[in-house]
Formats: structure tokens, C-alpha cells, sequence
């Protein structure tokens, strides 16, 4: 785990101008490697490199990492970020083909790899990666990406330049400027509370989309994809026995996979069912295992994890560390949690993981997590709605619109209690239920919609809306199973743009590396294969986890409500957070700063105290956005 950036320059490269933005670039992303250091300039590209050491720590693993020109190849230079697991049996088939190696490490590997496939190395890899390499006889730059986007990567196109970093803020020190806000990104932030693949915040910067490859050169820019999940899931699972002992299987092999390391490893272990079986897993496969939990003191059983957590961490027999948070700790903390983010974004349970990371690594350096198997399984509550909806539109239109809808949207509705709960998901069913299955899944995932976000942003943005993003996303399935196809789009949309940024940043803020054994492509496409119903059924979401994996924890793990890894954010915005509250939304300030009208942001705040409303996600989304726009400095820039 790393963090990189770097530039490469067809006009060549302005050695004195680079050096100090490189400098720049390697300060921003020490958190992100802080065991080391390493920068490259050579004729037309220039990398920077920080280590997070896990595999191979001697001097020899330091990157940027060279392959010398030969007979009949020109010299290669890369600069990397994740991790590949199978690199040992990867290196074995190269040196069967006649290659060599001077290190035990994977970045070795990418690199002889590279010269040996180039680009066909890629189907290759099991792991997480994002990684750039020179290719010093072509005169080309290669950006590669891993498959559900596990590792960040942004690019910024200018002129004769293509720049790329791990980090938004690194590759604007690298650019030496701020640039401007992209208006259609501004939109899709405060509609979805986080920035989907490929957009940016940053006006011509995107990301690498996941499962792609770009090359630059003299020829120019060229993004393509490298891994499509349609196109990879098998035939299609006929017998429910088969598919679940397949899942086992590669559940536990993707969590052996996860245990190589020459660093201490260990568990993220929540009161839910994905992280307890990734921790029953491990210990089958290792005699000791380390979990970590976090829990809120003095906030509702929603939001408590660490009884139940406890409860599997006795069974499994781990050595278990309970986190406690309390309301007095937040204000404290969300500056470093800012800090750690590099765009806008506005899911408040990077809070915990920012928590949960900071103890953890203080014990261990690299820890499994059970993210990833809501999007592959089924999870999530909404997927409950998609069931139900079909039944709720054969009531009749008169009675839906006329009695049911304006009856729901009248419930209070919160997440201290379960009937304030129950009001909430009630009302969001309500408000997308009747709507078709693109709109529905898209409605769910939103949390502002069109009417709103006009009135809330000054500028208006042209571009496409979430519908849009979930309707090609959903084709891109070739799916007729209508379950599989609604968990393709959350795979391509909210996986990467909202779990797996928000685990990134906040994990590598603290120097933790965080590895997905639910995201292993065996996983994955063995889940894809499975129609709709060995996943997601009434009342059951996941029900083939919760059915191969019931002999291997404790019955009340699966009889558990589904919740969110959250925190009180309703309580601590009228609480200890209320005068940051006031700040982000202030009239004056809104004005001048000429992106955001005031008036929706003081009816929300409003809305929140009085009880009539929980508008506490809206509300975080504007002081989220105002926490990285105070970051946003030009005079941090260097050059």
C-alpha cells in the first residue's frame, strides 16, 4: 500500500519546475506510505512514491522501481500502489519462461510481467492495484487500474502532459494549480452525497474507471477496458448446493490470499454477518487473529456494534479491541477526517473507519474487511423495497398517490428508535416504489433529487443525472434477471465511488492497508453467475452468505437487523456540532462563495432541530463540501 503520482511530459520535462511539486505531491501523500520515500525524473516523465511496507521490507521493494533495458526491450519505470496477491505464483510462470528476478516483492513482478504481456498481465493479477509505468523505448505512459477500483486514480489531461496521482490534492500539486469546479460533478456530489466513477470535483481531472487501462503518448490519450464482469461470470449456477459450496470455497481462499504478508494482519469485525465471516475465515486459516470494533457510548442500539461484535470475536476465539466514541470526541476529529479526504464526500461513516483505522493500526498493519458483499449479495435494505415494489404498483394509482404516499411522507422519521426507523424507510420506499426499475434504483440510491438540487445550486450543470449513470450501468449487466442487474449498477457506481473511496482514504490516512476478500474476482464472478434469488429474498438479503456460512457462527448473527456502520450524526449536528452546522450554511458566506443557495441549507438545519424531519445526510453533504473547499488554498500550492 502506497501513495503515487507522477507526470509524463511528450515536450519533455522542466527538471527545476517538477522538483519542488514533487516534493509537494510526496508531503500530501505520507500518510498514505510512511515507512518511505522515492522520487524519479527522467528526460519526459517524473514519478513520486510513498511505501506503505508490507511484502518484502528490506531497501530493495523502495519504488520507483527500475527495469533495465536489455537486448531486445527498452527500460521500464513504475511507480505502484496496492497489492497482488498471487505474485508468487505469477513470478513462477515468468521464470518458466526464462525471466529473472533480483527481489521478493510484487512490484518486481508488475514490472518483468509488463515487458513479458504488457497489458495481458493484467487478467492475470489477483489483488488490488493502481500503478503507472514508463516504458522509456515507447515513449509511453501506462496507468492501469484493478478490477472493482479497490486503489484510487485520477489523471488530468493538459496539452503535452498527462499528470496522475492516488490523491486529488497530490495531483494539483503536481499540476501546480487548483483548477476549477466541475458544476456536473457538483451535482452528482450533492445528488448521491459522493462523486461516481469517472467524474472529479476537479474541472478536466477524472478517474480511472476500475477494470480499465489508459496509455499516453505520441499518439495520444487511449482509455480502455481491461475487465468486464459480464463478460467474465460463468454459466449460470442450476443447483443452489453447488453454488454455495463453490462460494465457500473461494471465500476462503480469497481470505488466505489476504494473509500474505510480512507485516501483522488483522480483522475489521462490525455486528454484522460480511466482516464475521471474513473473521471466521481467518481463523480457520491462522492460529492467531486480531478483530477491531468500534461502538458509540450514549447513542441507540442502531448504532451499537460492539455486543454483537464481541458475541462472534468469543466464538471464533479472537484477541478482540473495542473502540468506544463518544458525541464530546467529534469535534476533534473531523478535522482530521477532512483531512484525510481529497474530494468532496459526505458519507458520515468515514468517521468510524477513520476511528477503527487509527486503533487498529496501531496493533496491526494490514486488516481484512467484509466490504463489498452488500453490492455482490444483496445487502442493503433498499434491495428489500425492490422486492416489494411490484406488489405496491398493482395497488391503484388513486390509492398509492391519494392516501398511502402523502400519509407516509407525513411520519417522523430518524434513527434513534425504531419506529423513527421504521418512518424513514418507509418514507423513501414510498417516494420511488411506483417509479420504473432504472428510475426506482436510482431514486433509492439519490439523496437529493432534480428539483432540489436546482434549487440548491447557483449554477446550473448540464451532464448526465444518476438515472442516466444506473440505466447504462444496468444495461452494461446483459442481464435479465432484474436482481442481478440492480447489483451490477451498485457494483459500478456506489462500490467504488462511495465504500471503497471512503475505506481508502480513511484507512491510509492512518498508514493501515485494508484488504476485501468478498471483491477476490472468484467471489465476485461466482456470485454473478447466481440467478437473483439464491441472493437477495423476502425478508433475507444475502441469504446464500447467511445459509453456507450458518455452521460457522452464532444463529443471533444472522438473525440480526441489517445496519449501517454509522454514526449519530442527527444528534451531533444539534448538539456538539451545531455551530459547524451554522458556519457551513451561513448566508454570507453561501453568497459569497456563489456555488450554493442559502435558503434550502437553513430549511434543512430548521427541518433537523425541530424534529420535524431528518435532513442530517443533507445537511453533512454542505459541510463536507465546505471542508474540503476550505482546503482548497492556492497559496498551499507550490509552483
Amino acid at each position: 500500500m502506497c501513495g503515487i503520482a507522477g507526470i509524463a511530459d511528450l515536450a519533455g520535462i522542466d527538471r527545476d519546475a517538477i522538483a519542488p511539486r514533487i516534493g509537494a505531491a510526496l508531503a500530501r501523500l505520507a500518510p498514505r506510505g510512511p515507512d518511505g520515500q522515492g522520487s524519479w525524473t527522467g528526460g519526459k516523465a517524473a514519478f513520486a512514491h510513498t511505501r506503505l511496507a508490507i511484502v518484502d521490507l528490506s531497501p530493495t521493494g523502495a519504488q520507483p522501481m527500475h527495469l533495465r533495458r536489455d537486448v531486445s526491450h527498452g527500460g521500464l519505470t513504475i511507480t505502484y500502489n496496492g497489492m497482488i496477491y498471487n505474485f508468487r505464483q505469477v513470478r513462477d510462470e515468468l521464470r518458466a519462461a526464462g525471466h529473472r528476478f533480483e527481489t521478493d516483492n510484487d512490484t518486481e513482478v508488475l514490472l518483468v510481467g509488463w515487458r513479458a504481456w504488457g497489458k495481458d498481465l493484467l487478467p492475470r493479477l489477483t489483488g488490488m492495484f493502481a500503478f503507472a509505468i514508463w516504458d522509456e523505448a515507447e515513449g509511453t505512459l501506462s496507468l492501469a487500474r484493478d478490477r472493482f477500483g479497490q486503489k484510487p486514480l485520477l489523471y488530468h489531461l493538459n496539452g503535452s502532459q498527462l499528470v496522475f496521482a492516488s490523491d486529488l490534492l497530490a495531483l494539483q500539486h503536481m499540476l501546480g494549480t487548483r483548477g476549477a469546479v466541475n458544476t456536473t460533478a457538483l451535482r452528482l456530489y450533492f445528488s448521491l452525497r459522493f462523486l461516481p466513477e469517472p467524474w472529479s470535483i476537479m474541472e478536466g481531472t477524472e478517474k480511472l474507471p476500475p477494470g480499465h487501462v489508459a496509455t499516453f503518448g505520441p499518439k495520444g490519450l487511449e482509455v480502455e477496458r481491461w475487465y468486464d464482469l459480464a463478460a467474465s461470470r460463468p454459466a449460470r449456477w442450476t443447483d443452489e448446493g453447488d453454488a454455495r459450496a463453490a462460494l465457500s470455497e473461494n471465500l476462503d481462499a480469497a481470505v488466505r490470499d489476504r494473509l500474505v504478508a510480512d507485516v501483522p494482519v488483522g480483522a475489521f469485525l462490525s455486528g454484522g454477518i460480511d466482516s464475521a465471516i471474513v473473521a471466521a475465515s481467518m481463523a480457520r486459516a491462522t492460529d492467531r487473529v486480531r478483530t477491531f470494533t468500534i461502538g458509540v457510548e450514549g447513542a441507540g442500539d442502531y448504532y451499537e456494534e460492539r455486543p454483537m461484535a464481541r458475541r462472534v470475536a468469543e466464538h471464533i476465539g479472537t484477541d478482540h479491541t473495542e473502540i468506544p466514541v463518544s458525541a464530546a470526541d467529534a469535534p476533534a476529529l473531523l478535522g482530521e477526517v477532512f483531512d484525510g479526504l481529497d474530494e468532496p464526500f459526505a458519507d458520515s461513516s468515514a468517521i468510524p473507519t477513520f476511528l477503527v483505522s487509527r486503533v487498529t493500526r496501531q496493533y496491526v498493519t494490514s486488516a481484512l474487511s467484509g466490504d463489498g458483499a452488500d453490492e455482490v449479495f444483496g445487502g442493503y435494505r433498499r434491495y428489500q423495497g425492490e422486492l416489494r415494489a411490484a406488489a405496491y404498483q398493482r395497488l391503484p394509482r388513486w390509492l398509492r398517490e391519494g392516501l398511502i404516499e402523502p400519509a407516509v411522507m407525513a411520519l417522523p422519521e430518524g434513527k434513534s428508535s425504531r419506529a423513527l426507523d421504521a418512518g424513514r424507510r418507509l418514507r423513501r420506499f414510498a417516494s420511488h416504489a411506483g417509479k420504473p426499475p432504472e428510475a426506482r434504483q436510482a431514486g433509492w440510491a439519490r439523496q437529493l433529487g432534480e428539483i432540489d438540487l436546482d434549487r440548491l445550486l447557483v449554477v446550473p450543470a448540464a451532464g448526465p443525472d444518476v438515472e442516466r449513470i444506473v440505466t447504462r450501468l444496468r444495461a452494461d449487466a446483459r442481464e435479465d434477471d432484474p436482481v442481478n442487474a440492480m447489483l451490477h449498477a451498485d457494483i459500478g457506481m456506489i462500490l467504488p465511488g462511495d465504500m471503497l473511496a471512503k475505506v481508502d482514504r480513511m484507512s491510509m490516512a492512518n498508514g493501515l492497508e485494508v484488504r476485501c476478500p468478498w471483491l477476490d474476482q472468484r467471489v465476485v464472478e461466482c456470485a454473478a453467475a447466481m440467478p437473483g434469488h439464491y441472493k437477495l429474498q423476502k425478508g433475507r438479503g444475502k441469504a446464500i452468505l447467511r445459509d453456507t456460512f450458518a455452521d460457522r457462527l452464532p444463529a443471533e448473527v444472522f438473525e440480526r437487523p441489517k445496519r449501517g456502520f454509522e454514526v449519530p450524526i442527527a444528534d451531533w449536528l444539534t448538539g456538539q456540532l451545531a455551530d459547524t452546522v451554522r458556519r457551513a450554511i451561513d448566508p454570507v458566506f453561501l453568497k459569497r462563495q456563489g456555488l450554493i443557495n442559502p435558503e434550502l441549507p437553513a430549511r434543512w438545519f430548521e427541518q433537523l432541530k425541530s424534529g420535524r424531519r431528518d435532513t442530517s445526510w443533507e445537511l453533512w453533504s454542505v459541510i463536507a463540501f465546505q471542508a474540503w473547499a476550505e482546503r482548497q488554498t492556492p497559496d498551499a500550492l507550490v509552483g
